[in-house]
């Protein structure tokens, strides 16, 4: 597996652009630090140039990414534009010479975004940034979408696990790993839900009148009974039964077991 080197844009005093909900800072760092965990559980070994609200300077960036010896470098932001209709997701590589493998990392990571972000895609691009300049390995600049437009902005703020599974996906078709990144879960799997003896139903009444004849009906020896014989007989669990029998449980537990015994109307 690979060393990847994880960048999310400004920090600290530098909030980059400022959306009207949102900081690029911030929102970056929620990609940055999702992505990193994703590609981890393929077994890549990853670091971030920053993983707190903290500046780092440009040229720092990219040192910490050729000391480590890093094989590939992504640098995460969000765009911004005086126009509020400005739109779209677009990716950068050094515009000086580099090499077929930065071409093509660009090329898997950018057409894994773009085909499922869901806005206008406006390429793959060539600049003079400071962190694909001064980087030794390739280097990929992303700028997932314009924080100045409110809709692009919505998906920087509530698209954050989409954002960093798309990119791992791009990532993980050029350095490997398995294909499927969306089967990487979000969450640690729960454990599975013991099975117990008793079922609690929560009821609403409409009115304090059908309370009251709720409760007066389940106060009836003679109706209890009734509900348990027929409990009983649809497979209720004797321990169960036993505590409605002998007046211990609760009234909850005593409308589930008359619902649950099939006891449809009382008068």
């Amino acid at each position: 597996m690979s060393k990847i080197f994880i960048d999310p844009g400004h920090g600290g005093n530098d909030p980059g652009a400022i959306g009207k909900r949102s900081r690029e800072k911030d929102n970056v760092l929620k990609v940055a630090l999702r992505l990193k965990a994703i590609l981890e559980g393929y077994g890549h070994e990853v670091r971030l140039s920053r993983s707190t609200d903290v500046f780092i300077p440009l040229g720092e960036r990219a040192r910490l990414a050729n000391t480590w010896g890093a094989d590939y470098f992504f640098s995460l932001h969000d765009n911004s534009a005086t126009a509020v209709s400005a739109t779209g997701f677009e990716t950068f590589i050094y515009n000086g010479s580099v090499s077929a493998t930065t071409t093509k990392l660009q090329n898997a990571v950018h057409s894994s975004i773009a085909n499922q972000i869901g806005i206008r895609d406006r390429g793959r691009k060539k600049a003079n940034f400071a962190v694909l300049r001064l980087t030794n390995m390739p280097a990929v600049l992303v700028e997932y979408a314009f924080i100045s437009n409110y809709n692009d902005e919505t998906i920087l703020i509530d698209e954050v696990e989409k954002l960093a599974l798309l990119t791992a996906q791009g990532i993980v078709n050029y350095a490997g790993g398995r294909m499927d990144v969306a089967a990487v879960p979000n969450k640690p799997t729960p454990k599975p839900v013991e099975k117990t003896e008793k079922l609690t139903i929560e009821l609403e009444f409409t009115s304090g009148t059908l309370r009251k004849v709720v409760e007066t009906f389940l106060g009836s020896k003679l109706q209890q009974e009734i509900t348990v014989k027929a409990a009983s007989e649809r497979g209720y669990s004797s321990a169960w039964i036993n505590k409605q029998a002998d007046g211990s449980a609760a009234n909850g537990d005593l409308v589930a077991l008359m619902i649950g015994a099939g006891v449809k109307e009382f008068k």
